[in-house]
């Protein structure tokens, strides 16, 4: 039993071991590939040249050429002398003073001798200020006009002083990463101007958009990124041998100031791919422009097209109304004239036959129907029917009238009592009785 709780320890041991084995390995190999890629980013896209080589255009049929990497040490020292030199000059000593007086000398004299070639610009690139400055000459010969100004991107290894001249150029350059450039002047070493960089070999829609929206920044390890434009006016104007003059200015960017950019990132695709400055005619900010007034219009007409219906259906919305309040006010017309109609008929009744009734049944009668009624004595006396008998009405029985318009008159068989008194002038006893006739009527 003792023995086998010894294996088993043992093993357990041995499994232990193993394991923590497993784990330092893993976490060997994790610190190994962190450690790599830190270091291998911090190397941009352009920190170092390996080949630049050529796309055959019309323009030119330049052959391919190899450089060396970047030399960390050589950096170094070229900016710890480089920093030395831009100490103010009551900082310096005699010999640095000395040196620094024999540095612009030199680059007097080259400038001079350069000027005596005639070479048709200076480029002067101001490196804290990440702008970048075309010369042209004076009536005298000098480089003292400003021709065109450019954004750049400076770097860790952008020589902050010193005058170089081009040494070489290539239409496209093959960048560590592996990444390309369009429009590669070599200025000295590993330093160049070219464009921001692509992802694809020779391929302008690639473009590193980030970067690009980024230009005007101390970017790169050491070249000067630049616009594709202006590094393509840099490669067809400035020949071979064009000095390039570094400096540091960071209050100011030149006489011509500090172009800004076009930032690409939020224009999305297929837009942030390209340059915007790229002449290529398939570059698709040439026709953005196009395409936006085409959008636009569309839009504008969308608008309009909006704004129409909106009328139309405001002027729809209104006939409507319109329609509905005569529709509502010939409902009403017609309601009045049902009402109207309706009182009319409630008003409509038949007028009685009351002839041959006494006069105050025929009243009864004829008010029972809602009629108004006037009794009228006869002119005579018709002595065949009884007295105040009706013997006549202005309205024939069965007829229908208004009972609001209509008087129903009544013609009553009425006795003169002075009829049967002769008078000694018949005019005077016929003038009698219509005078009593008159009054009778009167009142009834």
């Amino acid at each position: 039993m003792e023995k086998d709780d010894n294996m088993k320890n043992k093993t357990t041991e041995v499994l232990v071991a193993v394991g923590v084995c497993t784990v330092v390995l893993i976490g060997l190999i994790f610190f190994s590939i962190g450690t790599y890629n830190y270091f291998y980013d911090k190397y941009d896209n352009d920190k170092a040249i390996e080949t630049l080589a050529d796309k055959k255009t019309e323009e030119s049929d330049e052959t391919e050429m190899t450089v060396q990497l970047i030399d960390p040490e050589f950096i170094d020292e070229e900016n710890d002398e480089t920093e030395k030199e831009e100490k103010p000059e009551e900082e310096l000593t005699e010999e640095e003073k000395q040196k620094r007086e024999e540095l612009r000398k030199k680059q007097e004299e080259e400038r001079k001798k350069l000027e005596a070639e005639g070479y048709p610009y200076w480029i002067k690139v101001n490196y804290s200020a990440n702008t970048v400055t075309i010369y042209g000459k004076d009536a005298d010969g000098n480089y003292t006009v400003p021709v065109r100004a450019m954004v750049c991107s400076t770097g860790r290894a952008t020589p902050h002083s010193g005058v170089y001249k081009t040494p070489n150029k290539a239409r496209w350059g093959v960048l560590i990463g592996p990444v390309w450039g369009q429009y590669c002047t070599r200025i000295t070493g590993q330093i160049l101007f070219h464009s921001v960089p692509y992802l694809k070999e020779c391929d302008p829609s690639s473009l590193e958009y980030w970067e690009y929206d980024l230009l005007g920044t101390q970017r790169s390890m050491g070249c000067i990124r630049l616009t594709v434009a202006d590094a393509q006016w840099i490669f067809y104007n400035c020949p071979i041998g064009t000095s390039v003059e570094f400096y540091s200015d960071p209050s100011n960017p030149g006489p011509l100031g500090k172009p800004g950019i076009q930032p690409v990132t939020a224009a999305g695709d297929p837009y942030r791919g390209w340059d915007p400055t790229d002449p290529d005619p398939n570059n698709p900010w040439k026709h953005k422009q196009e395409i936006e007034n085409q959008k636009r219009a569309e839009e504008e007409a969308a608008r309009k097209a909006q704004e129409e219906a909106e009328r139309q259906r405001q002027q729809e919305a209104e006939r409507q109304r319109h329609e509905e309040e005569r529709r509502a006010q010939e409902a009403e017309r017609q309601r009045q004239e049902e009402e109207r109609r309706k009182q009319e008929a409630e008003n409509i009744v038949t007028v009685p036959n009351v002839t041959g009734l006494s006069a105050e049944q025929a009243r009864a009668l004829i008010e029972q129907k809602g009629l108004t009624c006037q009794i009228v004595n006869s002119q005579s006396f018709d002595s065949t029917k009884p007295e105040n008998q009706i013997i006549s009405q202005n309205k024939a029985g069965g007829t229908e009238v208004n009972k609001n318009e209509v008087t129903i008159i009544l013609t009553k068989n009425y006795k003169n009592p002075n009829e049967n008194q002769q008078s000694d002038n018949p005019s005077e006893n016929n003038n009698s009785n219509q005078n009593e006739n008159s009054q009778q009527n009167e009142n009834p």
